[in-house]
């Protein structure tokens, strides 16, 4: 039997094998691409509003100036926690202690001096800062409040290099960025179907996003809101048969074919 006859088929073979593996490999190569299809023209008009809202268990800073220093002080105690309709000091620059500030209860509400009991759940930031103002009049004919949150955090899970919570001091953090200070999807990550899971009120609120695509900066979601949770779920590549395990597989279904094809051609020869 001519050498070449025996031969064709194992190459034929081998060349199937090698061709699959590069098609595979483009696949996921194609899949790991952020932002496919997305022009200049596209982003300059992705432009999202965001303001987070206030939420039960969320700890404000609120700060009152007025052109009355001894005013001022009046509303200016000491933050407190509101855990309940209780007002508990807190004591400032405590070390290790809880962090100092306005405990928003579980019924959405905090106690400010004065004011009493504010039911604060839902507010934008603005919208409380305005509402505080305008209740302090009776007291004062001025003041500028300041709010802000200080338990600004999100929570990145699943195949990241660093999962954990985060805490955001700009209060500000896009999807993004909360990847980053992840440091970014592993390879096993799915890019095209990262999860957020929101407590929106007294319900769980779920989302997916494909940052593959450029429309992810259109998203309403792509800003997330404090105690958000990101979730990268993992691909069907990380299993037990892994790439470096396909890869050893093609490499030693390549050797012995070509091993195969040595010795029958030596065969052929000494025939």
């Amino acid at each position: 039997m001519p050498v070449s006859a025996v031969r064709m088929p194992l190459y034929l073979i081998a060349l199937v094998i090698f061709l699959g593996s590069c098609v595979s490999s483009k696949e996921l190569t194609d899949k790991a691409i952020y932002f496919k299809n997305i022009s200049d023209s596209a982003l300059r008009h992705a432009s999202v509003q965001y303001e987070p809202l206030i939420q039960k268990g969320d700890i404000l800073y609120i700060g009152v100036i007025t052109p009355n220093e001894k005013s001022a002080q009046l509303f200016n105690q000491p933050n407190f926690y509101a855990g309940s309709d209780r007002i508990q000091g807190v004591a400032s620059g405590s070390s290790g202690g809880p962090t100092q500030g306005y405990l928003v209860n579980e019924k959405g509400a905090i106690v400010f001096p004065y004011l009493g009991r504010l039911n604060v759940a839902g507010m934008t930031k603005e919208v409380l800062s305005d509402t505080i103002s305008a209740r302090l009049r009776q007291y004062i004919d001025s003041a500028i409040v300041s709010v802000r949150l200080l338990n600004y955090r999100v929570t990145v899970l699943g195949e990241v290099a660093r999962p954990g919570t985060y805490s955001i001091p700009s209060e500000r953090v896009s999807v993004l960025d909360a990847l980053g200070l992840a440091g970014d999807l592993t390879v096993y990550g799915k890019r095209d179907n990262i999860r957020i899971i929101r407590n929106s009120g007294d319900n769980m609120q779920t989302i997916t996003l494909d940052i593959n695509k450029g429309n992810i900066f259109a998203s309403p979601y792509f800003y997330l809101q404090p105690n958000d949770v990101l979730y990268v779920e993992m691909n069907n590549r990380k299993i037990p048969n892994t790439d470096m395990a396909d890869l050893r597989r093609v490499s030693m279904a390549l050797s012995i074919l070509s091993a195969a094809g040595v010795i029958v051609g030596i065969i052929n020869v000494f025939k």
